[in-house]
């Protein structure tokens, strides 16, 4: 016991354990991230639809949807995929969550392509005018994560083609703050069925502009944890990164919605081509 909460304790290394798989992939915690999508009254998982809706709004304002053949990765239950499909898209979703497309082609029929995979390193497909990368996937990724899916992102693209994804900006993490916390049922059984205790660490890593959340589940049969990593940007770090992946910045807007780039401004939205 001393070992484990002496461990706990202390400030891992960034990106030192990668756990995204954990939780989606197991199956109360998919059951709970897909309720967590589709509730309307909490954007932990997802936007609200209303808020997809116009996310969707101005994406095809820019990029045209119809006729157009998008990716979008991450696709979780579909959301994004069945809306761009009703603008006239040709969609494929991508996700590790099974779960999460079992629901999505249950809402869909057979009009978008699901494919269950992880994008860091499954096969993908390619010949997309579009790929989208939206609610900030790109920030729970290590530097080498992110360089490697924006290459994979750039050969998936035609020529003339563009990606579309947000990141948190650092106006965001300057409002976070350091906790610990130490409940029976943390977070109100989201993290197991039956009993548990659940210890939350979150850590500010200010030089890298980087947060962790971690989690400690301990239950009476095993002990198990989930590291959430969370990169922040500037306008400036993320059109640098996106550059030497090969991608130059067309634009950059306050979020998805269009609202206008604020210093304050939680999110960044990017529209971004090969060149």
């Amino acid at each position: 016991m001393y070992n484990l909460l002496l461990d706990i304790s202390k400030r891992p290394e960034p990106f030192s354990c990668y756990t995204a798989k954990e939780l989606w992939t197991r199956p109360h915690l998919a059951q709970q991230m897909l309720g967590y999508h589709l509730n309307q009254n909490t954007d932990l998982a997802s936007r609200r639809f209303e808020s997809i809706d116009y996310v969707v709004e101005w994406i095809d304002t820019q990029l045209r949807l119809s006729k157009k053949r998008v990716c979008d990765l991450g696709c979780g239950p579909g959301l994004y995929t069945q809306r761009f499909a009703a603008r006239g898209a040709q969609v494929t979703g991508v996700d590790f969550s099974a779960h999460s497309l079992a629901y999505a082609r249950s809402q869909s029929g057979s009009s978008i392509q699901y494919i269950e995979a992880d994008y860091l390193s499954d096969p993908l497909p390619s010949g997309f005018d579009c790929i989208t990368l939206i609610y900030t996937d790109l920030c729970a990724l290590s530097p080498a994560q992110r360089g490697k899916l924006l290459n994979r992102m750039r050969k998936m693209l035609n020529p003339d083609g563009n990606i579309v994804l947000d990141v948190t900006s650092t106006a965001s993490f300057t409002r976070k703050k350091e906790i610990t916390l130490i409940q029976e049922k943390l977070m109100g059984g989201f993290w197991a069925a039956g009993d548990y205790v659940g210890i939350q660490q979150t850590f500010l890593y200010q030089e890298e502009c980087l947060s962790l959340d971690r989690y400690l589940i301990v239950e009476p049969s095993e002990t198990w944890e989930i590291f959430n990593w969370f990169q922040h940007f500037t306008p400036e770090s993320i059109e640098a990164e996106l550059k030497h992946a090969g991608f130059n910045v067309k634009k950059m807007v306050g979020d998805l919605s269009g609202e206008k780039l604020e210093p304050e401004s939680d999110l960044i939205g990017i529209i971004a081509s090969p060149m």
